[in-house]
Parts: C-alpha cells; sequence; structure tokens
C-alpha cells in the first residue's frame, strides 16, 4: 500500500492518476476537503479508501498501516501568501516531522513535498547539498515552513531513508481549485482565452 496525503490535491492527484496508469491502485488518499471542488479531483481514481487528515493518526496508531510501502506527503498549505505561522508552522512542519517520524520508525519510505521556495530570493543558488539548506533565507513563512522540515530531516540524519522534493512553479491538470495560487500558466491560460494575450 502506498499511503498519499494531498491525494486530492494538484500534485497530490496527478500522482494517484500516475500510479493508477502503471496498474497501482492499493492506494490510502489522506487530505481534507471542505467545501470546495477539490473532491472533483479523485473522480475516476482508484484507490482502496479515503482518510481525512485528521484521523490518519488514529490509525497509524492502531498499526494496521505498517506494512505500508511508502507515504508520499504532499498534504500542505501550499498558499505563499498564508500569514498565519502558527497553522504552517504546524501544517507545514509538524503535521510532516510527525508523519516522518513514523515511517522511519516502521521502515517505511518517506517522500515529502518540500518547495522552491526554499531557495528565497536565489542569490545563494539552487543547491541541493544538505550544507546550503540552512544558509538559504526563504521570503515567506511558507518557505520557511519547508525549509524547517528539510532541516530537521538532515539534523536527524534521516536523509539516507527520506526524500524530499523542491517543486518550482508546477503547472497541469487538476490545480483548478487552488484559487488565487493557481499556477503562471493556468492563470495565463485562461486570459489568453478572454483576452488574446497575457
Amino acid at each position: 500500500m502506498i499511503i498519499v496525503t494531498g491525494g486530492a490535491g494538484f500534485i497530490g492527484s496527478a500522482f494517484v492518476a500516475k500510479l493508477n496508469s502503471e496498474g497501482i491502485n492499493d492506494i490510502l488518499i489522506v487530505d481534507k476537503l471542505r467545501s470546495g471542488d477539490k473532491w472533483k479531483n479523485l473522480v475516476g481514481k482508484k484507490y482502496i479508501d479515503f482518510v481525512d487528515k485528521h484521523n490518519l493518526w488514529s490509525l497509524l496508531d492502531s498499526g494496521i498501516f505498517d506494512a505500508a510501502e511508502a507515504i508520499v506527503h504532499f498534504g500542505a498549505c501550499s498558499a505563499t501568501t498564508e500569514k498565519d505561522a502558527d497553522y504552517l508552522m504546524s501544517n507545514n512542519y509538524g503535521y510532516s516531522r510527525e508523519l516522518a517520524i513514523w515511517a522511519v520508525e516502521k521502515d517505511v519510505r518517506f517522500i515529502y513535498a518540500s518547495s522552491a521556495a526554499v531557495y528565497g530570493d536565489g542569490k545563494l543558488g539552487y543547491s541541493d547539498s544538505d550544507e546550503m539548506t540552512s544558509k538559504f533565507r526563504p521570503l515567506n513563512m511558507y518557505g520557511y515552513s519547508k525549509q524547517l522540515m528539510d532541516n530537521w530531516i538532515i539534523k536527524n540524519g534521516y536523509e539516507d531513508s527520506v526524500a524530499g522534493f523542491r517543486f518550482f512553479n508546477v503547472f497541469g491538470p487538476n490545480e483548478y481549485h487552488k484559487g488565487n495560487m493557481k499556477s503562471v500558466v493556468c492563470k495565463a491560460f485562461k486570459q489568453i482565452m478572454e483576452k488574446g494575450k497575457v
């Protein structure tokens, strides 16, 4: 089984679709749907169950997922404009850290979404070396919450058993629910269709 957090989100649902295209349906989707249209990203996907992100902990504690092959953790607040630092610390850093601890203790592969926002303004380059990670200066709280997770992985010596991906300006299907956080490509396409130009 593969546990995909944020599996109803933009990147998560695309990842689930890719797994499905390779014949992998033994997927547990973890997410928070709320009242928007994000649920539409699940239509047509094959998975064994859906769990609200807050209910995942009791299931993990029960031991029924100890034999999971991997946790692919795409669940997070991806709004670079989010100002609630406590929310970002709890959601993007705390939740991710606890999932990583569980996965490492159970010897379950842990793959998580970091962000290019970690690099800040780019003056220090875009190196993925562990030595550079703590030197970057993110420009917003979102980027800082992702940097904290990257630094925590390195500090605890998990970099050989955990993989983080720093996504840059991702675009594609299933991002319509993201409101103002849609990609530049998605926003430009809409402008071109409506006005004939960007």
